[in-house]
């Protein structure tokens, strides 16, 4: 055993599929290096207890905020024969939470992995997808997998429920100019309305959603034959398909708007959307500062940049 277990995951960005994904649809998926969580577990002679964003305290009265992180937390001591009791667990974020970045499945990542380094157990990608998937299932409305499966990744992921996952090679010259609304989103309200959608009006939602995974599959050959004006036409067709779905909102639309009348050749919504975070693509770093100030003067809390291509080595 160690003294302290330690535990990081990134977030992730959904450049495409959001939505469609849950109804067997491609998407696609980056990492998110620039922020992460970090999670440190110590031994103490006490129960169990907590220090992360939302609680700070006994982990057995925790209230149903962190109820996915309590169920796994559990889970993973009964799998290595441990007793729920004697631990402190601190959880460190610069992953805003709730905005469709892949926070709730960075969290539970990092708290696996900070539970299997403190005792020393070999964690296979297998069980640590096994056990992120506990607490997304009690985050989430039907997980489709895709936050749990990219934040452990170093790679872009062309993702499709029930189907194998496969990498994408980034040769795009381009860069996501990736914009925080400040305001949390609501992805299960998302989800559920979609879902409503789809069942009363299903002739209806099925093209949307057929026509969101044509896009993806376009995408991801733009991301390889470096075709980045395509790509932006396709991120914006993309977030009129989502905002016909409602997942939208007047803060999304007002930061869109924004990026493209600043010079993005696209723009749309990451994640589940109501609220959360956006994504515009620009052709150099000098637009990508021209349309992140935009942003920010159009009320996003916080802008991060984002290359996409990856640096080849021709030897």
């Amino acid at each position: 055993m160690n003294h302290l277990g330690y535990g990081f995951a990134n977030g992730k960005i959904i450049l495409m599929g959001e939505h469609s994904v849950v109804y067997g649809k491609p998407a696609i998926a980056l990492p998110f290096k620039e922020v992460k969580i970090e999670s440190y577990v110590s031994f103490t002679n006490s129960p169990i207890t907590i220090d992360c964003l939302y609680y700070k305290g006994i982990l057995e009265e925790a209230d149903l905020v962190i109820e996915g992180i309590k169920k796994l937390v559990i889970s993973v001591l009964e799998y290595l024969g441990k007793k729920p009791f004697g631990l402190h667990i601190r959880i460190d974020s610069k992953l805003p939470a709730q905005r469709g970045l892949g926070s709730s499945a960075a969290v539970s990542i990092a708290v696996v992995r900070s539970l299997f380094n403190l005792y020393n157990e070999i964690l296979t990608d297998e069980l640590l997808q096994y056990f992120s998937n506990i607490a997304e299932q009690i985050h989430h409305v039907n997980p489709s997998g895709i936050d749990s499966s990219t934040v452990v990744s170093n790679d872009a992921i062309f993702f499709q429920k029930d189907s194998e996952k496969t990498y994408i090679p980034l040769r795009v010259d381009g860069i996501l100019v990736v914009a925080d609304t400040g305001r949390m989103g609501k992805t299960k309200e998302a989800i559920l309305e979609v879902k409503k959608l789809w069942k009363e009006n299903p002739t209806i939602i099925n093209p949307i959603l057929d026509r969101l995974g044509e896009l993806t599959n376009e995408v991801r050959s733009y991301l390889i034959s470096n075709e980045v004006k395509r790509l932006g036409m396709a991120l914006t067709e993309a977030h009129q398909l989502l905002k016909s779905i409602n997942v939208s909102d007047e803060g999304l639309e007002k930061l869109v708007d924004a990026a493209l009348a600043s010079g993005a050749l696209g723009a749309k919504l990451t994640g589940g959307g109501k609220g959360g975070c956006m994504i515009a693509v620009v052709e150099s770093l000098e637009k990508a500062k021209a349309v992140a100030e935009a942003l920010k003067e159009n009320g996003a809390s916080n802008t991060w940049f984002y290359h996409l291509k990856e640096v080849i080595n021709e030897s």
